[in-house]
């Protein structure tokens, strides 16, 4: 089992991550769960039948909990104030622990309601998709969608655990573990040439479980890092958004349609519409560009997405919250590896960009 800690001093709370297999039966050893009232745990309907038994049965401490409906379109405050009721009913108390169990959208609500219940008590992570367990849980960034844009309303709160178990990964339909190599692929295109070469060599299903290991260890590893150097997102913790203002914005328009992408696959566009821009901009080579596309494609990673409607997407785009002064700031590539955050083009290179994708 690996153990990574992260410590942020301005807040003075460390969050210490565990990630290895079959490791759920030891959550009881892994934290001080005695100095907590109870817990409360946060699931989905998907999570319940395999897992929700299993983790709670191993709690050392009185529990509750709540199982939601699954799915980013659930990712709202009706949510929220469904759990907020039910912690309230549990009789929750300044010194519960909420344990959010899922993928990205249990933690990033579940962070969010526990951020902000009488003003906010602790929580551990428990991802069970490769998304959630490289990205989503990992950061302190917790929020809902709100009016149409992604992740809208939120705050910076640190869990104070993340337990990994790479085994929940074999429960994964294909899709959705594909879908989480776009934020490994990410880590590698904002911080590390090396990594990129690593995870992109072969096909995402042909690693072992025990390279699933050390690849999540190490995508871990680069955005603990940046995130321990900018925990609020000032500066450095913007090359992160690599893909994300693009992507993001085709993420939510296709939550308005019949066939929804995933976040991942949401964002695998966006990368390559982001470095596309790079292009266009002088940053990054052609030949790059192309390595860029191939991987993606190469990981079952969409590319493209049928009838984009340009328009639409721009306007999604000038309501992110990452823009500044009306300004639409950019993550861009000037090499793989080597990101550039608060870059800003002009509109009409952003739409030759979308024009291909």
């Amino acid at each position: 089992m690996k153990q990574i800690s992260l410590n942020f001093p301005a807040k003075t709370k460390t969050c210490t991550i565990h990630i290895g297999k079959r490791i759920f039966e030891r959550i009881g050893t892994l934290f001080d769960f005695h100095k907590y009232s109870k817990t409360f745990v946060i699931t989905d309907q998907n999570i319940e039948p395999l897992f929700l038994k299993r983790i709670m049965k191993s709690l050392p401490i009185p529990n509750a909990f709540i199982v939601m409906v699954p799915g980013e379109k659930e990712k709202n405050i009706e949510s929220v104030s469904k759990i907020w009721t039910a912690m309230h009913e549990a009789q929750c108390d300044r010194k519960s622990l909420v344990i959010n169990i899922g993928g990205g959208v249990v933690c990033d609500m579940g962070g969010f309601a526990a951020s902000t219940y009488m003003r906010g008590v602790d929580f551990i992570h428990i991802p069970t998709t490769l998304l959630a367990q490289v990205d989503a849980s990992i950061g302190g960034k917790t929020g809902i969608d709100f009016s149409g844009v992604k992740n809208l309303i939120g705050t910076f709160n640190q869990p104070v655990g993340v337990i990994i178990d790479t085994q929940t990964l074999a429960t994964l339909p294909k899709r959705e573990f594909l879908s989480g190599f776009a934020e490994i692929i990410k880590h590698g295109l904002i911080k590390s040439e090396e990594y990129f070469e690593l995870v992109t060599a072969k096909h995402p299903s042909k690693f072992t479980q025990s390279e699933m290991i050390d690849i999540v260890a190490k995508s871990i590893e680069i955005k603990t890092a940046i995130v321990q150097s900018d925990e609020t997102e000032s500066n450095v913790r913007k090359l992160l958004n690599f893909g994300h203002t693009i992507g993001h914005a085709i993420e939510a328009l296709g939550l308005e349609s019949s066939t929804p992408l995933l976040h991942g696959e949401a964002i695998s566009i966006g990368m390559l519409v982001e470095a596309r821009i790079s292009h266009l901009a002088n940053l990054l080579s052609i030949s790059d560009l192309e390595k860029i596309e191939e991987a993606l494609t190469t990981a079952e990673l969409p590319v493209s997405s049928t009838g984009i409607n340009i328009d639409k997407v721009l306007k999604k785009i000038k309501s992110d919250k990452k823009n500044e002064k009306g300004k639409v700031n950019l993550t861009l590539l000037r090499g793989i590896g080597d990101a550039l955050y608060n870059q800003n083009v002009p509109e009409i290179t952003i739409i030759n960009a979308l024009r291909k994708a």
